[in-house]
C-alpha cells in the first residue's frame, strides 16, 4: 500500500524545522556587526551588572630624605546599574502550510525573524551614540559633553566647545582632545583614537580624509598623515546625518554592549490546532560607565 498523506506531516515537520531554524541564524549573521567595532562586548550570567567609577591614586609627589612617604586613597565616584532587557518576536504557521511545502513563504518569514533581531540589537546599541548629546549619564552629563565633572573635582570635555564637521580640522581637533584626555585624578592617560564612526551621508568625506594617500584639502602633492590611520565604521544606525564619533580600542573605553542571552530560537507545535510556532529571543542592553576614551560632535 502506498504512503498515506496522514502519515507524512510529522516527518515533514521533523525534516523542515531544523532547516528553517538554521535560516534564522544565517540571516542574522549575514549582515555586518557594527556593534563590536564601537562597543566593549561583554556577557553576564547575572540579573544585571553594576558599574562604579573610581578615581585612583594621584600622581607621585617628591619625597625628601628623611620625610615620611605621602599616602593617598582612591575616591569612589559614579555608579550605574545595568539591567538587560528582553526582546522577542514570534511567528506561527498552520501545519497544512508547512505540509504543502510552500516553503518559499515560510523560508522568507523565518529569515525575517533573524533580520528583525539583528535590527533591534543594532538600534539599541547605537542609540547610546544617537542620544549621547542629550541623555544623562552617571556623572550627570551627557556622554558627549564639553564639561564633564570629574571625580577629582576638575572638569574635562570629550566634545568640542563648538561642534565641528568631519574635516581635516575636525580630525585634528578630535586627535588633540583625545590624546590630552585625563583620568579622574587629572593624570594624562595618553589614549589614542582608533576608530571613527559616521552615518552614510559622511562616507565620501571620510573616505577622502583617511582613505587617500594624498591630503584632501590641498591641490599640492602633500602626504596625508591620516591615510588609513583609523578603522572606519559607516553605519545607517547612526541617525544624525552630520554627527560623527571617535573612540579608542574597545578595551580602553567603558561604552558596553552587555549580553545576558544571545539570540536564541525555540519552536513548538500547538497540540490542539497543530500550528507551528517559532520564537527568537534575546536579553541585552547597551550602556556606559564613563566617557573616557570616547569623543563626539554633532558636526
Amino acid at each position: 500500500m502506498g504512503m498515506l498523506r496522514s502519515n507524512v506531516p510529522n516527518q515533514l515537520l521533523a525534516d523542515a524545522l531544523p532547516v528553517l531554524n538554521a535560516l534564522i541564524y544565517d540571516e542574522y549573521e549575514k549582515y555586518p556587526d557594527y556593534l563590536s567595532k564601537v562597543f566593549r562586548m561583554e556577557s553576564t550570567g547575572q540579573w544585571g551588572e553594576q558599574s562604579l567609577s573610581m578615581a585612583g591614586i594621584k600622581a607621585a609627589v617628591q619625597k625628601n630624605e628623611g620625610e615620611d612617604v605621602a599616602f593617598d586613597q582612591p575616591i569612589e565616584g559614579f555608579s550605574r546599574t545595568i539591567l538587560p532587557v528582553t526582546y522577542a518576536i514570534a511567528v506561527s504557521f498552520s501545519e497544512e502550510l508547512i505540509e504543502d511545502d510552500r516553503l518559499n513563504m515560510v523560508q522568507d518569514t523565518y529569515r525575517s525573524l533573524g533580520l528583525g533581531m539583528y535590527q533591534t540589537r543594532q538600534i539599541v546599541g547605537f542609540n547610546i551614540y544617537n542620544n549621547g548629546f542629550t541623555d544623562t549619564g552617571p556623572d550627570g552629563s551627557s556622554l558627549f559633553n564639553a564639561t564633564h565633572t570629574m571625580i577629582g573635582g576638575h572638569t574635562y570635555g570629550n566634545r568640542p566647545s563648538t561642534d565641528i564637521a568631519l574635516s581635516v580640522a575636525g580630525l585634528r581637533e578630535m586627535e588633540i582632545d583625545l590624546m590630552r584626555q585625563v583620568n579622574h585624578r587629572n593624570i594624562n592617560i595618553s589614549v589614542m583614537p582608533a576608530t571613527i564612526a559616521y552615518p552614510p551621508e559622511l562616507k565620501q568625506t571620510a573616505q577622502e580624509l583617511v582613505g587617500s594617500p594624498d591630503r584632501p584639502d590641498t591641490p599640492n602633492r602633500s602626504i596625508n598623515v591620516r591615510y588609513q590611520a583609523y578603522e572606519q565604521v559607516c553605519t545607517p544606525f547612526l541617525t544624525s546625518t552630520t554627527a560623527w564619533f571617535a573612540m579608542t580600542v574597545p578595551s580602553q573605553h567603558q561604552v558596553k554592549f552587555l549580553d545576558r542571552l544571545a539570540p536564541q530560537t525555540e519552536t513548538w507545535q500547538d497540540k490542539a490546532s497543530g500550528d507551528v510556532n517559532t520564537k527568537i529571543r534575546s536579553r541585552f542592553t547597551a550602556s556606559y560607565g564613563d566617557y573616557i576614551g570616547t569623543w563626539g560632535t554633532t558636526g
